[in-house]
């Protein structure tokens, strides 16, 4: 195992990849030293003069010591004087680990470097990147999450890494022994209390039914939903509406549906019922109008969130 340093600073607001250092550090110490192995700090009720005081205390234990301070990120710059200092000279066999779940101090950072420790930057991912780092997350738990599972997960359950770790784990739990999550099982199991509006605004803009659509989308909006999430259940719709109308021109009959486009009777009988009053090229338009709409919301444009995903639903 590599050699550890005496000092890690542990910063960024990706909840997850901040909270598995948090465990894995306390493993470790309990695994080589027992319960309790870990001392912790509380940053938000403990100074830096507390943790420098617990470095200089003399201890008759074997083995390397682990010391962690939790949210430094509450620290003010005047108060970490006697933490550089202490910094300066570190115990022998001691590892400290500050976690700061916000941008850290620079006096802090610059102590961490001279200490020879070693800064980690966990930022979160942007929201387009959140369907992979769930992708990730999955694989962490044992299971397979399907791209488009993965993409309707964040769609469900929102932007909030803690909130899509604990729906994968659900996801983990419920489909035991199965290690496959498809997005029938993310519609099945994962909790959202906007998600069924979401669907309802997929369903009427499908249906070409533009009144609809928009009372839909400003009744999401007082909800303080964020525009961005209703991209992903449309544009599932609009595939699976526009793959049964392909089905159907082909001769397919109904029975055979199901099995063509790989989902359950329910969900294809949803899918039918708006299929038989779509049109394909309006279909195709609006799929297209949503792609640029894809590149708009990352960076290609200079709308807001708000106004382009409202001109993309009137637009298509």
């Amino acid at each position: 195992m590599a050699d550890l340093k005496p000092v890690y600073l542990i910063c960024g607001d990706d909840g997850a990849k901040v909270d598995s250092w948090r465990s894995r550090v306390r493993r470790r110490a309990e695994a080589e030293l027992g319960p309790g192995g870990l001392e912790t700090f509380d940053a938000r009720a403990e100074g830096p003069d507390a943790v420098a005081a617990a470095l200089a205390v003399l201890t008759f234990s074997t083995g390397t010591r682990y010391l962690l301070a939790d949210d430094v990120s509450a620290w003010k710059a005047g108060e970490l004087a006697p933490l550089t200092d202490a910094l300066k000279s570190m115990p022998p066999d001691t590892v400290l680990v500050l976690i700061a779940r916000a941008k850290p101090l620079k006096g802090l950072v610059k102590a961490v470097e001279a200490a020879g420790g070693e800064l980690r930057e966990h930022p979160a991912p942007k929201p387009w990147e959140l369907p992979k780092w769930a992708i990730v997350r999955a694989r962490e738990c044992g299971l397979r999450l399907e791209p488009d599972a993965a993409k309707l997960l964040v769609a469900i359950a929102g932007p909030g890494q803690q909130r899509l770790a604990r729906e994968i784990e659900k996801l983990a739990i419920a489909l035991h022994p199965d290690v496959t999550a498809r997005a029938e099982h993310v519609e099945q199991f994962t909790a959202g209390e906007t998600s069924p509006k979401v669907y309802d605004l997929a369903d009427t803009l499908v249906a070409g039914d533009l009144q609809a659509t928009m009372q839909l989308a400003e009744e999401l909006a007082v909800r303080d939903e964020r525009p961005s999430r209703f991209i992903y259940p449309i544009v599932g719709r609009l595939r699976e509406v526009h793959r049964a109308v392909e089905l159907i021109e082909a001769g397919v009959g109904e029975k055979e549906l199901a099995s063509a486009m790989k989902a359950p009777p329910w969900r294809v009988k949803k899918v039918l019922a708006l299929a038989r009053r779509a049109d394909s090229e309006a279909i195709q338009r609006a799929l297209c109008r949503f792609a640029d709409l894809e590149l708009e919301l990352r960076g290609g444009g200079t709308l807001d969130e708000e106004t382009a995903v409202s001109l993309a639903l009137a637009g298509a």
